[in-house]
């Protein structure tokens, strides 16, 4: 019961300090952290020290899950470049230089240990950066490639992990089987990560049925990440892959209701999972810093020097990286702004934290490594996560997110009206409808008009009342199809936005579930069904995303 109090405690408090933020719109995560931080010297509150595997597995994969769905694969995978470098290169580097400063300062962590660090600090959480960027508009450029990076560098992180453990207990380990630890983990977990999400979008199409799809999305982001460590490779890539995979496939394998439940449940899980890693990192500090056993001056010294290389590495990786690419692609002012906004969105969060507490408990210098990461989570998240906002200003490259949405959404639909007027003129045509006919279909089409479902005129007879709504219930079912697969051909060249498309299709959705309840409130309108016209199909769906 006490564990029980404790949770539903921790989720008020999240809803509390959530509020709080959107009221002195300063960042959630820091004020979560803070309050954290304050209430674990509350007497009688617990300790909240969760087993780090429990947190691995219970935190990491629903929120890489969930981030996943939501991301853009094709404007990842036309950033794929600098999206790898980050991810990959920057992770590697910067676990690097730390672990050669921490060995350099205090010899007495051997290099395995230091390396270890290095990889517990080197991946950026993007949660913070995000919400701030998306807050003050950063380009959309940018949320792309922090949205990417994010995705795939927490997989770098902890294979590298892996590899300095091993190196710790073995006491070295040599280039070759690092190497070969490293591909496997990722090749491993790529693979395992298509396999589930070709599986579970087979499923979800063969099921159909809300309630049932949402559970299998629940448990999709766990057992991605079970079977990729059970089989030693990275089950965070294995998470990420999958959610990919099925943020892709949605709009084609999942009917409307079953959308509609699915986004609503991941919404209230994300939110709330989100704010409590952050609270759980507040709560833990002063734990982790008592458990200290070397000499202030040492520790301080490393905390700071661990810092300053944390932060100092990534504008000089992005800069370097733009450089080298500058004979490919001549750097522009606005590019220059891009890459220091991105070079600034460094802040480390809960995976750092989790990782960090999966060290042995004989690891050398375990209090020590401990209290770096967590002065590298409060560090950047206090230094870059307040001043992100200063910045993106001081770069002049912020600006209103909704009035460029607004504008692709326009451009979508009137695609879509394109795309509807056609395929009528081609049914008129292919039938012989009158021309009269064929305007009121063209009319009908472009107003969409809710009201012309009454059926309340004394003049009309019931059956041509229900034969008229039959038809324009057929009518509207094809409407909608053909402007689903308008937004995702559009999203599918990459001339609309993720972003976008979902919001289109949650009208598209709302539409469609009132379509089908309007029809299941007439329950005799079945048996007349046969009795009525034929409605020539205006949607021709194959298959886009194939």
């Amino acid at each position: 019961m006490p564990e029980l109090w404790a949770i539903i405690g921790l989720v008020i408090g999240v809803l509390a300090i959530t509020g709080l933020s959107s009221l002195t719109r300063a960042p959630a995560p820091i004020l979560l952290l803070a309050a954290g931080f304050g209430v674990s010297f509350i007497p009688g509150v617990p300790a909240y020290a969760l087993d780090p595997d429990v947190m691995l597995f219970l935190l990491i994969p629903p929120l890489l899950y969930a981030a996943a769905v939501e991301s853009g694969v094709v404007a990842i995978k036309r950033l794929l470049s600098p999206i790898v470098q980050l991810a990959f290169g920057m992770v590697i580097v910067t676990a690097a230089a730390v672990a050669l400063v921490v060995h350099l300062l205090l010899p007495s962590i051997p290099l395995g240990a230091a390396l270890a660090l290095g990889a517990i600090v080197a991946p950026p959480d993007a949660v913070s950066a995000i919400a701030v960027g998306r807050r003050v508009g950063l380009p959309r450029t940018v949320m792309t490639v922090l949205e990417g990076e994010s995705l795939f560098n927490d997989a770098t992180s902890l294979t590298l992990l892996r590899v300095a453990l091993a190196a710790v207990g073995a006491g070295s380990i040599g280039w070759g089987p690092a190497v070969g630890l490293f591909a496997w983990s990722v090749v491993g977990g790529i693979a395992v990560g298509l396999a589930i999400g070709y599986l579970v979008s087979l499923a979800r199409r063969l099921i159909g049925k809300p309630l049932t799809v949402t559970v299998l999305s629940l448990i999709t982001p766990f057992a991605a990440y079970l079977i990729g460590e059970e089989i030693h490779a990275s089950g965070v890539l294995a998470v990420v892959t999958a959610g990919l995979l099925l943020g892709y496939r949605s709009p084609v394998d999942l009917p409307a209701k079953v959308r509609l439940t699915e986004q609503a449940t991941w919404s209230a899980l994300r939110f709330v999972v989100e704010g409590a890693v952050f609270a759980l990192i507040g709560l833990q500090l002063w734990d982790i810093v008592t458990a200290l056993d070397a000499s202030a001056a040492h520790v301080v010294a490393t905390i700071v020097s661990v810092l300053a290389v944390v932060i100092v590495i990534r504008p000089l990786w992005v800069f370097a990286g733009a450089l080298l690419a500058r004979l490919r692609h001549p750097r522009s002012a606005e590019r220059a702004k891009n890459l220091a906004a991105i070079s600034w969105s460094g802040m480390r969060g809960v995976v750092s934290l989790a990782a960090a507490q999966t060290l042995p408990l004989d690891t050398p210098g375990r209090p020590v490594l401990l209290t770096c990461t967590v002065a590298v989570i409060v560090g950047t998240l206090v230094l870059q996560g307040l001043s992100l906002p200063w910045v993106v200003r001081r770069l002049g490259i912020g600006g209103d997110p909704s009035a460029e949405q607004e504008s692709e959404r326009n451009a979508a639909r009137k695609e879509a009206s394109r795309a509807i007027a056609r395929r009528i003129d081609e049914v008129a045509e292919e039938k012989g409808i009158p021309r009269r006919q064929v305007e009121m279909m063209h009319r009908w089409a472009s107003m969409r008009d809710w009201r012309s479902w009454n059926d309340s005129e004394s003049d009309q007879t019931a059956g041509f009342r229900l034969r008229r709504l039959a038809v324009m219930q057929r009518w509207q079912s094809e409407i909608v199809a053909i402007e689903r697969d308008v937004f995702v051909q559009l999203r599918n060249s990459g001339r609309l936005s993720e972003e976008v498309l979902r919001d289109l299709q949650q009208d598209l959705d709302l539409e469609e579930a009132l379509l089908e309840s309007r029809a299941a409130d007439r329950p005799d309108q079945e048996a007349h069904l046969e009795e009525l016209p034929e409605v020539e199909p205006l949607h021709h769906n194959p298959d886009q995303q194939r």
